[in-house]
Formats: C-alpha cells, structure tokens, sequence
C-alpha cells in the first residue's frame, strides 16, 4: 500500500468493490486521516515502543480466584532456570470511586487493607467536586511479584502519540503479565501438594485476568483478556434511517431467542462439544486444556464416521465390531476412515494433527503444560483439529 492513499480514498475503494461502509466508520477514518496523516507504507505493531529504552523494576500485582491458607511472606520459585520471589501480600483491597466494576477500569487505590482508610487529601478533594463515592473491596489471596520492563513501554503519551501506540503499550503490559502465569502457577501446585486443599486451582488468563502494575512509582492496570474490559455487552453503531438522524445504537448478539429454542444438544456430532471446549480454553488462556480437548474431539469425530462408513458395508453388529477392534490403534482406525471415506483433508493436515497428537500424550503422560510462550503451538494444534474434525462432520450416514 502506497503513503500516499488516504484512509477515504481507501474506504471509497473498498465501497465501490462491494464492501459496505457505514458513515459513521468513512467519517471517523477521514477524522483520523487528517489528524494524524496518511496510511504508512508498513506498520509493525510494536514499533511504539523503544527496545532498547532501560529495563527497570516493575512490580507486577495480581489476586487470585481463592484463598491461599498461608501466613504473608516471600517465596522462591524456581522456574525455567531462573529464581523468582513471589510475596504473599497481607490482607489486601481495592478502592473502587462510583462503582464497582469487573474490569477494576474504577479503581483508584488497591495496597494493604486498612478498615479505616481514607482517600489522599487530592481524591478527596475531586471526589467531593464531583459528589461521587467510593467504596472498600477487601481482596482474597493477593501476590507480588518484582520483574524488569522497557521503560518506553510506560511512558506518558502526548495528544500526538498514534492511538496505537496505547495499545501497544497496553498489550506489552498484558504480555508481560500472563508471562508469569507459570511462575504463580508452580506455587500454587507447590501448595496444593502441600495442603490439598479443595479449592486452590492452576490459574490462567481467564482466572487471573486483571493484573496491577507498579513502574517508577506509578500504577498501571493491564487486562489479560479484552473480553474482561467490558463491564457490559457491546453495541453495534448504525446509520440513521436519514442521512439527519442521528446514529442507532443496538447491543450486539450472536443469536435470536428462537434459534435456541429450535436447537437441542442432541444435534451435536460426537466431539463436537469438545471441539468447543478446546475454542473455549484456548481464548481463556487455558493452552493445555484447549489441545486436550481438540485431540478428543478429532478421536470422537473419527470413531462415529468410521462407524457410518462400515455400516455401508457390515451389518449394525459387525461395524460395532469392526470398530472396536481400533480401539487401541488411532491411526490404524484414522487410515480406515481415509481409505473408505475420501475425505477432502490434505495429507498436510492429517501430519499437522499427528504432531497435535503427540503433545497431548506429552501433556496426558509427561506433565507437559504449554505457557504464554507456546500460545501459537497451542492455536495451531486447535485450528488443525477444528479444520479436521469439520471435514469429517460430513454426516456418512
């Protein structure tokens, strides 16, 4: 894409090649287009951020779905080769200004309980120019841990910073985060080892999805997952019914009332549940639960079309038959079903989701658990189940 087009001529294009613009979208480009220039020729997302700026202590802050029965206190944590100290803070809160929100997007104070807090004599002072309240959350069990980041990565932004380069540092904040999942991770295995106690449960994104920051003395909040920023339902902007009326505003749905009243669980293919759950676990940070449940999808699918495809041949006891002598032998009963059904799935893809196959027996057999760092290896493993299992819903009845 040349410099030189511009966000309209860009949006006129796309609307005279079939594409649909709204007004509202062509007069916010145009608005962006003349506040802040052209389209560049490439952007590579996190080019607002300087990697050579200076590593410097960030205390990264983060409470967890459940109580650890433990008396506040540091711990060495040993992981991938490196020692981390992770603080069991003491009773901790949050202090929420006019209301209480899941995105903590309110929060104007999180440290050390105190039943008698008071705001600083600066909020106190806003607070009452406004008339809003405020209001104490006491915390469950609330870590600290001391980690070094790009310091660019916290600078203040002027009215001329690209939008993006928020973004982009509020992404590096998110990434800096979940990257130390593992390490809350081994201690609260190393506790549960210790306790059993019932409720204390390996954390993911989806757990522990709002994180505090601490960099050169200011706070900072980070949202693991953009899903948990939204304190209600999202909403769709439409054109007015004329160009002078005013924009509609709907929230957006996935589905009409209807459509789950005409639909029952019983429609679902074997494996297809699982195929959801692997979706599922997968957004939510949970990488090792997302290719389990991709694999046992793809098993469950292949068992119920082979079985269609013998019953073209056997009777209803014998296909039984012929099926369960597969049992223990997935790719002698994958290579039947591809012999007898033809399926439209490329050999590449049958390879892809072998190696899938092989990190499930490494998760199932050897403990393996995927982190942060392995988010692509665990999207890839799903995407080739889904692509797998959706080819072989071709219903072989």
């Amino acid at each position: 894409m040349q410099g030189s087009v511009s966000y309209t001529t860009l949006v006129d294009d796309y609307a005279t090649t079939g594409g649909f613009v709204s007004d509202i979208l062509k007069r916010m480009l145009a608005e962006a287009a003349e506040r802040f220039g052209p389209i560049p020729e490439q952007v590579t997302f996190g080019d607002g951020i300087d990697w050579s700026s200076e590593l410097a202590e960030t205390m990264l802050y983060v409470e967890l779905p459940f109580w650890l029965m433990l008396s506040p206190g540091p711990v060495d944590i040993e992981w991938a080769g490196t020692t981390f100290t992770i603080h069991v803070c003491p009773m901790w809160m949050e202090v929420f200004v006019h209301e209480v929100t899941d995105s903590r997007v309110t929060v104007a104070h999180q440290g050390p309980w105190h039943p008698t807090y008071e705001p600083t004599q600066e909020l106190a002072v806003e607070l009452a120019r406004h008339q809003e309240p405020w209001m104490r959350r006491l915390c469950k069990t609330v870590l600290r841990l001391s980690t070094r980041a790009h310091s660019s990565a916290f600078r203040e932004l002027g009215p001329a910073e690209l939008p993006r380069v928020r973004a982009e540092q509020e992404a590096y904040w998110a990434s800096l985060c979940e990257a130390h999942i593992p390490v809350v991770n081994e201690l609260i295995q190393r506790y549960r080892l210790v306790t059993y106690d019932h409720f204390a449960f390996e954390v993911s994104a989806w757990d522990v999805s709002v994180w505090y920051l601490k960099h050169s003395n200011k706070g900072y909040r980070a949202v693991l997952l953009p899903y948990k920023s939204w304190d209600c339902k999202p909403v769709i902007v439409e054109d007015g019914a004329a160009p002078s009326d005013p924009p509609k505003v709907r929230p957006f749905q996935w589905a009409e009332l209807p459509d789950l009243g005409s639909m029952t669980s019983a429609e679902a293919t074997p494996g297809e549940f699982d195929l959801l759950d692997a979706r599922s676990l997968m957004q939510r940070g949970h990488y090792t639960g997302a290719v389990r449940r991709a694999v046992t999808a793809m098993e469950a699918v292949v068992a119920w079309a082979l079985l269609g495809e013998l019953k073209k041949n056997y009777s209803a006891s014998e296909a039984e038959q012929q099926l369960k002598n597969t049992d223990n032998d997935f790719p002698g009963r994958l290579r039947q079903w591809r012999k007898l059904a033809n399926p439209p799935i490329s050999q590449q893809e049958f390879d892809e989701f072998e190696v899938t196959r092989k990190i499930r027996h490494d998760i199932v057999h050897r403990g393996l658990r995927l982190g942060h760092n392995e988010r692509g290896l665990a999207q890839r493993a799903v995407d080739t189940g889904r692509w797998c299992e959706s080819a072989s819903k071709i219903d072989p009845l």
